[in-house]
């Protein structure tokens, strides 16, 4: 009976290590997503800013509300 009691305890060792390991990799990936999705809506987001600052140039408009056009 103590090698059976040893037995599941030394499986359940194993399945904790290896599910471990797989909780592991399945966070570091969602987190690799969600940091990719993030750098991907930072991107979009400057090249929106800098597409406007050079439509502003381009056309010769200001915001400045002295200046009439």
């Amino acid at each position: 009976m103590e090698r059976v009691g040893a037995a599941l305890g030394g499986l359940a060792f194993v399945v904790a290590i290896v599910g471990g390991i797989v909780v592991i990799r399945i966070l570091t990936r969602a987190l690799y997503a969600a940091v990719l999705f993030a750098e991907t809506v930072a991107t979009f987001a400057f090249a929106l800013l800098i597409g406007y600052l050079v439509y502003r140039i381009l056309r010769g408009s200001s915001d400045d509300p002295r200046r009439l056009e």
